[in-house]
């Protein structure tokens, strides 16, 4: 049986090729070629921002600023899954940016220009578009631009519309596990890659990541099913019919499932699987057919996402 493949899209995956500056400075070049960024290097956060990614087995890595040869400060994330709040995401890490870079004894005038980056494994704004750029621009006036020296970038790996550099688009192939792309810049990141998913040791990390996130899912399950049979009874009885506490335990059961299958499809997705293999496992799971489980798929992942597209 074949070992599973642990793509750029994965947390630790997409870390350790960032924790290299060569790789950050190809990739920031990529995306902003009219930079003429000629080096980087990477400053490790006083205040880190904590997520699910292992430094062998002992404990959590924590996030980096990179800087480049200008001065000028940039935040690159990958983002798996669609859900609310990616706007006030954006704004925090932008926070961070200027709460690690501005130095003691330093005011606002001294803030450096910085680049808030998001690569995005769906389309963020559902306009098709590889690239959305943002910035403060005046309501009613669209020219009028608030100079904030500060830029957020969405990049979208399933857009098909606007002009990118070609090596963006590798990395974004890259992303996509396409494999054919010969530009250097994808040949180099699917080897280091494809060297991390034979690597014992980082193989190790790769699988407790897994494991952990498999036990959070479960524990969701648990809960989710907990909470839906409490809030079912709950409601039946507040209606005082027996056609009411029935019906609230089938909503309470409904929503805590709904929870916990959009649980387990964002863990699915941090892994790495494809929506393809995701609707196979909600159709095994729920014992429906491929048809039944994509609809299924997309109710929970269109109402995360507050209906947008």
């Amino acid at each position: 049986m074949a070992q599973e493949y642990f793509d750029f899209t994965n947390d630790l995956i997409f870390r350790w090729v960032m924790e290299r500056e060569e790789n950050c400075l190809a990739i920031l070049r990529a995306i902003l070629p009219e930079l003429k960024i000629t080096a980087v290097k990477r400053r490790e956060n006083e205040h880190p921002v904590n997520y699910l990614a292992f430094d062998d087995e002992r404990g959590v890595r924590f996030d980096a600023i990179i800087e480049d040869d200008q001065e000028r400060f940039y935040d690159v994330e990958m983002q798996v899954v669609n859900q609310p709040g990616l706007g006030n995401r954006v704004r925090y890490y932008q926070a961070q940016i200027d709460q690690e870079t501005l130095k003691k004894g330093e005011d606002y005038d001294d803030l450096r220009e910085s680049y808030v980056i998001f690569f995005c494994a769906f389309d963020p704004c559902g306009q098709d578009r590889r690239l959305y750029q943002f910035h403060y621009y005046e309501d009613d006036d669209r020219q009028l631009r608030l100079p904030t020296n500060s830029h957020v970038i969405l990049i979208n790996a399933l857009g098909t519309k606007g002009q990118i550099t070609p090596a963006l688009a590798a990395v974004l192939d890259v992303m996509n596990r396409r494999r054919d792309n010969q530009n250097p810049l994808a040949v180099s990141l699917v080897k280091e890659i494809d060297g991390y998913n034979r690597d014992k040791k980082r193989r190790r990390a790769l699988m407790n990541l897994k494991m952990r996130l498999k036990d959070e899912w479960r524990l969701g399950l648990s809960e989710g099913l907990d909470q839906g049979r409490e809030e079912g009874k709950a409601e039946g009885l507040s209606q005082g019919r027996v056609e009411g506490r029935a019906e609230g335990r089938a909503e309470g059961r409904a929503e805590g499932r709904d929870e916990t299958m959009l649980s387990l499809i964002h863990t699915l997705q941090v892994q790495g699987q494809t929506q393809k293999q995701i609707v196979e496992t909600l159709a095994l799971m729920q014992k429906s057919s491929l048809a039944a489980a994509q609809r299924y798929y997309d109710q929970l992942t269109e109402a995360a996402s507050g209906g947008e597209h």
